[in-house]
């Protein structure tokens, strides 16, 4: 009786409930962002310096929820919730701000009464501009152009994804390849989650070839970024049932170039964030290059407030030198 009173708390916790927050509003409702710095610095140990944490915070009842994070040049990151929405987060001075009025809401309309929401992750091209959002449910993979036409498609390598725990990490790759991992662990396979390997535009009709990708025990992928040498940081997350619930955070690196067809992707992890402020549900990754040294810069992660009071939507800058 007691451990299931606990799993409902953990549960409500987790809940978007209204009587936790404000009401959600009208969609075409403006968000004014207020982006507080933090001095909290316990919690996080490894290879990567901590230089900045700031919480995001706004009346609309829709915000929250960052699931996805991506860069967009070198000023500015995109953050996707999963309820749909975009965020454009403005780093031309030196603390992150919100541009105004870029709290949008993009997601796809399923039929004349359910909508797409649950973006879990996103990649961009710099030169085109074009974004691609990965939907978790439908596994559902959208392209959104500068212009404002859209397309998506299912691959069929993602139709027996699980419904719950699909196309959560997508990342494109510099020569346009795109790699994509699912949350789920295989069926009696803990530590090996189904992954594919595009080779180009995963909306365009084409074969992606099938690997797997190794984590740790209790470690699901939830993002990914590239760097500019051709590694990858992925973002891995572990989650503590308790009231309120808690999770541990870990970004690995591993080598783009060791994925092949069939094969197993191993990755080293170089950074936890455990404990603290930190013990929060981190679902984005993005690396920013500098502008004198594009091989170093910064790594940045956002949390996923799971629109629930007991959580928040922190924003975390670590230094990335290369």
């Amino acid at each position: 009786m007691v451990r299931w009173l606990l799993l409902a708390l953990v549960v409500i916790g987790l809940a978007p409930g209204t009587f936790l927050r404000t009401p959600t509003g009208l969609r075409q409702n403006g968000a004014v962002v207020t982006v507080t710095p933090l001095a909290t610095r316990e919690g996080v140990a490894g290879e990567l310096a901590l230089t900045g944490v700031w919480e995001l915070t706004a009346a609309h009842g829709w915000f929250g929820g960052f699931s996805a994070l991506v860069a967009a040049g070198r000023t500015k990151l995109i953050a996707g919730s999963d309820r749909g929405w975009l965020l454009d987060i403005d780093l031309t001075g030196p603390a992150p701000k919100v541009a105004p009025d870029s709290f949008r809401f993009i997601a796809l309309r399923a039929s004349t009464r359910s909508e797409v929401v649950d973006l879990e992750a996103l990649a961009h091209d710099p030169a085109s501009g074009t974004l691609w959002a990965a939907y978790e449910y439908y596994n559902r993979i959208e392209r959104l152009s500068p212009g404002g036409a859209r397309a998506h498609r299912e691959p069929p390598e993602m139709e027996r994804w699980s419904d719950n725990s699909g196309p959560e990490t997508m990342v494109r790759l510099a020569d346009g390849r795109f790699v994509v991992i699912a949350e789920g662990s295989k069926r009696g396979e803990a530590l090996l989650h189904r992954a594919l390997l595009f080779p180009g535009d995963p909306v365009k009709p084409g074969e992606a070839a099938r690997f797997q990708f190794q984590s740790w025990p209790d470690y699901d992928p939830v993002d990914a970024t590239a760097l500019p040498d051709g590694r990858v940081l992925i973002l891995l997350r572990r989650v503590e049932y308790a009231f309120p619930v808690r999770f541990d955070t870990a970004i690995a690196i591993a080598d783009s170039r060791m994925i092949k067809p069939g094969s197993t992707w191993r990755a080293r992890i170089i950074q936890r964030l455990q404990g603290g402020i930190f013990a929060d549900n981190f679902e984005g990754i993005a690396f920013i290059p500098s502008a004198d040294d594009p091989a170093k810069g910064a790594v940045w992660l956002i949390s996923d407030d799971n629109l629930s009071a007991f959580q928040k939507s922190l924003l975390v800058r670590f230094d990335w030198k290369g």
